[in-house]
C-alpha cells in the first residue's frame, strides 16, 4: 500500500511548526522577500499575507505605515510569527474561505502556500474577492516540477511506496489558474536556483519529518525512519562546504484586480 505524500493541510504544520521554522523558513525567506518586492508595496497600504506560516512574508512587508495581517490554518505557526514579527497581526484562518470583507485589502501576498489549496483556482478567486479594485496579488509556488524534492527522491519514494500528492504547475498553468480566477495583468517568472539548504544531518532529519513528509511516513518504525533517512541523505546534493542543498525552485506570479466601474 502506498503512503501518499499529500499536502496534509494545516494539521501537518501544526504538529511540526518548530521544525519548519528551523529548516524551511530560513531557505524560503529570500523567496518571501522576492514576493514582496514584486508586489511593489506602497506606504500605508493594507497587505494580506495568505498562508503566512511563521511570518516571513509579513516580516518583509511591514514598515512605511502599512497594515499587515498574516493568516494561516496552523495556530502553532502563528505563535512563532507573533513572536518574530511583532509589527504585524496574525489570525488563524482558512485561506480558501477568508473571514475578510470584499475589497478590504490593497495587496495579497503568498509565499509557497497556494499548492496546499484543494482547488487553486477557487482559492485564487477567494483572494481576488478580498482585494480592492485595482489591487494587486504577488505569490510564489515551488517549481518547476523537475526541481522539487519529489524528483530528487523519486526512486526512493517509489521503493518505499511514497507517492507525492502535489501537482506542481508550469508557469503557463499557474498563469491559467490566476486568469480563470478573474485576475488581470498576469505575469510570471521562474527562479530555478531556489533550494532548501540544511547545514547538517540533524537538520536534514528535522526537515524530513516536517510538513507533508511527516504525514507520508507516519506509519514507519523508528528503524525504518533511519533507513529511509540514510537513503535520502545518500542522494541529496551538497555544496562544497557540506551544506545539503535540496532543489525546490520558485515560480512567481503577479496580477491585478480590474478596477470596478466606479473606480
Amino acid at each position: 500500500m502506498s503512503r501518499a505524500a499529500t499536502p496534509g493541510g494545516s494539521a501537518a504544520f501544526q504538529q511540526n511548526a518548530p521544525g519548519y521554522a528551523e529548516t524551511m523558513a530560513p531557505s524560503l525567506r529570500p523567496v518571501a522577500a522576492e514576493v514582496v518586492r514584486r508586489a511593489g508595496l506602497k506606504p500605508g497600504e493594507r497587505v494580506l499575507d495568505i498562508g503566512c506560516g511563521t511570518g516571513i512574508g509579513a516580516a518583509a512587508a511591514v514598515g512605511e505605515g502599512r497594515t499587515v495581517l498574516g493568516v494561516d490554518g496552523a495556530a502553532a505557526m502563528l505563535k512563532i510569527a507573533r513572536r518574530d514579527v511583532p509589527d504585524a497581526t496574525f489570525e488563524v484562518m482558512d485561506f480558501s474561505a477568508l473571514q475578510q470583507a470584499d475589497g478590504s485589502w490593497d495587496v495579497a501576498i503568498s509565499s509557497h502556500a497556494l499548492l496546499f489549496a484543494d482547488d487553486p483556482v477557487a482559492a485564487l478567486r477567494e483572494w481576488l474577492r478580498v482585494v480592492r479594485g485595482g489591487g494587486r496579488l504577488s505569490l510564489s509556488v515551488p517549481g518547476p516540477a523537475e526541481l522539487t524534492p519529489s524528483v530528487t527522491y523519486a526512486a526512493i519514494y517509489q521503493q518505499w511506496g511514497i507517492a507525492s500528492g502535489f501537482g506542481y504547475p508550469t508557469l503557463e498553468q499557474l498563469a491559467g489558474w490566476a486568469q480563470s480566477a478573474g485576475w488581470s495583468d498576469v505575469e510570471t517568472a521562474a527562479d530555478p536556483t531556489v533550494a532548501i539548504r540544511l547545514p547538517d544531518e540533524d537538520a536534514f532529519r528535522t526537515w524530513r519529518r516536517t510538513g507533508s513528509r511527516a504525514g507520508a511516513t507516519a506509519g514507519l518504525t523508528e528503524g525504518q525512519h533511519e533507513v529511509l533517512t540514510a537513503e535520502m541523505l545518500a542522494v541529496t546534493p551538497r555544496d562544497a562546504d557540506g551544506t545539503f542543498r535540496i532543489p525546490f525552485g520558485a515560480l512567481y506570479l503577479t496580477a491585478r484586480k480590474a478596477p470596478a466601474a466606479e473606480d
